[in-house]
C-alpha cells in the first residue's frame, strides 16, 4: 500500500492510496486542498488544520487520516457505535463500519480503521480492499445479491 505523508503549520495529513475508494467528498468539501487531478494533489497550506481536520473526518474509506502537531497518533474519525455496520452497496463496495482489525491469511494486520471498503466486483488492484475498480468495469450487482446486466 502506497501511503503518503503532507505536512503543514498544526496537522500532518496521512493518504493511503490502497484503501482510497475515491468518493471525491474531500475536493468537493475542499478543493483547495484537495486536487485529485493536480500533482501534488494534496496542497494542505491552502486551508486552516481545522478545516482540514474536518474534512478528513467525512472521509468515508479513512484513506485520510491527519496527526495533530501535539499528538502522537494519527487522528481518525470518530466510531459511530460499538456494534459494526455493514452495507452493501448496489453496483459498489462492502462497507464495514465499526472498530475492526483486518488481518490477511498469513496473520499480518494489513489495517486498524473504523471504517472500511471492500472490494465486491473483483477487480480490485488491491483486494481486500476496494480501489473504485467497479466503475471502470460496471460493476451491475443492484446491492440485493443479484448481478444485473
Amino acid at each position: 500500500m502506497a501511503t503518503r505523508d503532507y505536512p503543514t503549520d498544526g496537522l500532518t495529513i496521512h493518504w493511503d492510496s490502497g484503501v482510497c475508494v475515491h468518493s471525491g467528498i474531500c475536493a468537493a468539501s475542499l478543493p483547495t486542498v484537495f486536487r485529485p487531478s493536480e500533482k501534488p494533489w494534496i496542497t494542505p497550506e491552502a486551508a486552516s488544520a481545522d478545516d482540514i481536520a474536518r474534512t478528513i473526518d467525512a472521509c468515508p474509506s479513512g484513506a485520510l487520516t491527519y496527526t495533530r502537531a501535539d499528538m502522537a497518533l494519527p487522528v481518525a474519525p470518530p466510531a459511530s457505535s460499538d456494534r459494526a455496520t455493514v452495507t452493501v452497496h448496489a453496483r459498489g463496495p462492502l462497507e464495514i463500519q465499526g472498530e475492526m482489525t483486518v488481518v490477511a491469511a498469513d496473520g499480518t494486520v494489513l489495517r486498524e480503521s473504523r471504517r472500511q471498503y471492500f472490494c465486491r466486483c473483483g477487480t480490485s488492484a488491491n483486494k481486500p480492499f476496494c480501489d473504485g475498480s467497479h466503475i471502470r468495469v460496471a460493476f451491475a450487482d443492484d446491492g440485493l445479491g443479484v448481478e444485473r446486466p
